[in-house]
Protein backbone atom coordinates (compact mmCIF):
# COMPACT_ATOMS: atom_id res chain seq x y z
CA UNK A 1 0.00 0.00 0.00
CA UNK A 2 1.29 3.44 -0.85
CA UNK A 3 2.17 5.51 2.19
CA UNK A 4 -0.01 8.39 0.97
CA UNK A 5 -3.05 6.09 0.87
CA UNK A 6 -2.07 4.76 4.30
CA UNK A 7 -2.08 8.32 5.69
CA UNK A 8 -5.50 9.08 4.16
CA UNK A 9 -6.93 5.93 5.77
CA UNK A 10 -5.50 6.96 9.12
CA UNK A 11 -6.98 10.44 8.82
CA UNK A 12 -10.34 8.77 8.28
CA UNK A 13 -9.64 6.54 11.28
CA UNK A 14 -8.84 9.64 13.36
CA UNK A 15 -12.20 11.22 12.47
CA UNK A 16 -14.05 8.00 13.32
CA UNK A 17 -12.19 7.75 16.64
CA UNK A 18 -13.00 11.34 17.61
CA UNK A 19 -16.69 10.66 17.01
CA UNK A 20 -16.67 7.38 18.92
CA UNK A 21 -14.67 8.85 21.82
CA UNK A 22 -17.12 11.74 22.13
CA UNK A 23 -20.01 9.24 22.21
CA UNK A 24 -18.25 7.03 24.76
CA UNK A 25 -17.39 10.06 26.91
CA UNK A 26 -21.05 11.03 26.95
CA UNK A 27 -22.19 7.55 27.93
CA UNK A 28 -19.56 7.08 30.64
CA UNK A 29 -20.18 10.59 31.94
CA UNK A 30 -23.91 9.97 32.19
CA UNK A 31 -23.30 6.73 34.09
CA UNK A 32 -20.55 7.81 36.52
CA UNK A 33 -20.98 11.58 36.89
CA UNK A 34 -24.32 12.77 35.52
CA UNK A 35 -24.35 15.89 37.70
CA UNK A 36 -20.90 17.08 36.63
CA UNK A 37 -20.47 19.69 33.88
CA UNK A 38 -17.43 19.94 31.65
CA UNK A 39 -15.63 23.05 30.49
CA UNK A 40 -14.76 23.99 26.95
CA UNK A 41 -11.11 23.10 27.52
CA UNK A 42 -12.14 19.51 28.28
CA UNK A 43 -13.68 19.20 24.80
CA UNK A 44 -10.15 19.04 23.38
CA UNK A 45 -9.56 15.72 25.16
CA UNK A 46 -11.18 13.45 22.56
CA UNK A 47 -9.15 15.07 19.77
CA UNK A 48 -5.88 14.53 21.66
CA UNK A 49 -6.85 11.03 22.75
CA UNK A 50 -7.83 10.05 19.19
CA UNK A 51 -4.48 11.37 17.94
CA UNK A 52 -2.60 9.36 20.55
CA UNK A 53 -4.62 6.26 19.64
CA UNK A 54 -3.88 6.64 15.93
CA UNK A 55 -0.11 6.73 16.52
CA UNK A 56 0.19 3.01 17.41
CA UNK A 57 -1.67 2.10 14.22
CA UNK A 58 1.42 3.01 12.23
CA UNK A 59 2.94 -0.34 13.26
CA UNK A 60 0.45 -1.96 10.89
CA UNK A 61 1.98 -0.32 7.82
CA UNK A 62 3.24 -2.88 5.32
CA UNK A 63 4.69 -2.20 1.90
CA UNK A 64 3.61 -5.68 0.92
CA UNK A 65 0.45 -7.48 1.95
CA UNK A 66 1.02 -9.00 5.42
CA UNK A 67 0.38 -12.60 6.26
CA UNK A 68 -2.59 -13.30 8.50
CA UNK A 69 -0.25 -14.12 11.41
CA UNK A 70 1.65 -10.83 10.99
CA UNK A 71 -1.60 -8.89 10.81
CA UNK A 72 -3.04 -10.52 13.94
CA UNK A 73 0.15 -10.07 15.98
CA UNK A 74 0.44 -6.41 15.03
CA UNK A 75 -3.25 -5.80 15.70
CA UNK A 76 -2.97 -7.33 19.19
CA UNK A 77 0.10 -5.21 19.94
CA UNK A 78 -1.69 -2.17 18.58
CA UNK A 79 -4.75 -2.78 20.79
CA UNK A 80 -2.56 -3.33 23.87
CA UNK A 81 -0.68 -0.07 23.29
CA UNK A 82 -3.94 1.81 22.76
CA UNK A 83 -5.38 0.35 25.98
CA UNK A 84 -2.27 1.46 27.91
CA UNK A 85 -2.44 4.96 26.43
CA UNK A 86 -6.12 5.39 27.26
CA UNK A 87 -5.91 3.93 30.76
CA UNK A 88 -2.88 6.12 31.48
CA UNK A 89 -4.64 9.37 30.52
CA UNK A 90 -8.16 8.69 31.84
CA UNK A 91 -8.77 9.17 35.54
CA UNK A 92 -11.89 8.01 37.36
CA UNK A 93 -14.26 10.64 38.72
CA UNK A 94 -14.54 11.09 42.47
CA UNK A 95 -16.80 8.72 44.39
CA UNK A 96 -16.23 5.95 41.84
CA UNK A 97 -14.82 2.46 42.27
CA UNK A 98 -11.58 2.72 40.28
CA UNK A 99 -11.37 -0.94 39.27
CA UNK A 100 -14.91 -0.93 37.88
CA UNK A 101 -14.26 2.34 36.07
CA UNK A 102 -11.04 1.07 34.47
CA UNK A 103 -12.71 -2.20 33.50
CA UNK A 104 -15.51 -0.28 31.81
CA UNK A 105 -13.03 2.01 30.04
CA UNK A 106 -11.05 -1.01 28.85
CA UNK A 107 -14.21 -2.60 27.46
CA UNK A 108 -15.21 0.67 25.79
CA UNK A 109 -11.76 0.96 24.18
CA UNK A 110 -12.15 -2.58 22.84
CA UNK A 111 -15.59 -1.77 21.41
CA UNK A 112 -14.32 1.48 19.86
CA UNK A 113 -11.32 -0.38 18.42
CA UNK A 114 -13.56 -2.99 16.81
CA UNK A 115 -16.02 -0.36 15.51
CA UNK A 116 -13.20 1.72 14.05
CA UNK A 117 -11.67 -1.34 12.36
CA UNK A 118 -15.08 -2.30 10.96
CA UNK A 119 -15.65 1.24 9.68
CA UNK A 120 -12.29 1.32 7.91
CA UNK A 121 -12.88 -2.20 6.51
CA UNK A 122 -16.36 -1.23 5.28
CA UNK A 123 -14.93 1.84 3.57
CA UNK A 124 -12.28 -0.27 1.84
CA UNK A 125 -14.88 -2.89 0.89
CA UNK A 126 -17.22 -0.33 -0.66
CA UNK A 127 -14.36 1.27 -2.59
CA UNK A 128 -13.18 -2.08 -3.93
CA UNK A 129 -16.74 -3.04 -4.88
CA UNK A 130 -17.14 0.25 -6.76
CA UNK A 131 -13.81 -0.27 -8.52
CA UNK A 132 -14.79 -3.82 -9.48
CA UNK A 133 -18.05 -2.58 -10.99
CA UNK A 134 -16.17 0.10 -12.94
CA UNK A 135 -13.74 -2.52 -14.26
CA UNK A 136 -16.61 -4.80 -15.31
CA UNK A 137 -18.31 -1.91 -17.11
CA UNK A 138 -15.04 -1.00 -18.80
CA UNK A 139 -14.42 -4.59 -19.91
CA UNK A 140 -17.98 -4.94 -21.18
CA UNK A 141 -17.63 -1.77 -23.26
CA UNK A 142 -14.22 -2.78 -24.64
CA UNK A 143 -15.20 -6.33 -25.63
CA UNK A 144 -15.81 -6.91 -29.40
Amino acid sequence: MAFKRFLVLHLQLYCVLVTLIFAASYIVGMIFAPEQNISYSQLVGPFILAGLCVLPTFITYFRKEPTLKQFIIRSVIQLAVIEVIVLFFIQPPENTIAALFYLLIGAIVLVIYVLAKLTVWLNKYLQSKKLTEQLRDFQANESP
